[in-house]
């Protein structure tokens, strides 16, 4: 089990927890999601990142349904989407700076939790948890978004 913070951390219900902490399980899954609700202390064997921590996702077409949108964001990830039969946490990210660039206003846990409501009601995907965590570095973490720098590391 290892413990992991970070300036934001993003769980796979979709919650943004400002220095949330990540608790892994034997198998390097996310076990457990902790909202510190921005006060984090100092805990044994907490291994602080600066970015954003989420847990590794992987999006499995599940139907081959898709259904069309009128909204244009869920319209340009239905599109970027169309070919794939599984869409990684990695491809996920980098959909998501496409958004970004396309909708600069949107912050970033806004473009990841619509990205994965779409995947999942519209484009016909679900979501499998994944051992793994991940780092988004380079991002804009005051104003929450995307910058050319912004890359995604595995770190577990």
């Amino acid at each position: 089990m290892r413990k992991y913070a970070a300036n934001y951390v993003l769980s796979t219900s979709g919650e943004f927890l400002k220095n949330g902490i990540i608790i892994t399980g034997e198998d390097g899954s996310a076990a457990q999601f902790v909202d510190t609700k921005g006060d984090l202390r100092e805990i044994a064997q907490l291994t602080f990142l600066n970015g954003i921590l989420m847990a590794g996702t992987l999006f499995v077409k599940t139907n081959t349904a898709t259904h069309n949108s009128d909204q244009p964001f869920e319209s340009l990830v239905i599109r970027s989407v169309s070919e794939f039969t599984q869409f990684s946490i990695t491809e996920t990210i980098d959909l998501a700076k496409k958004v970004q660039l396309q909708f600069p206003e949107i912050k970033i846990p806004e473009i990841l939790n619509r990205i994965t409501t779409t995947l999942q009601t519209l484009a016909g995907f679900s979501m499998e948890i994944t051992p793994g965590i991940y780092l988004l570095s380079g991002a804009d973490l005051v104003n929450l978004h995307f910058t050319p720098k912004s890359k995604l590391k595995k770190i577990l």
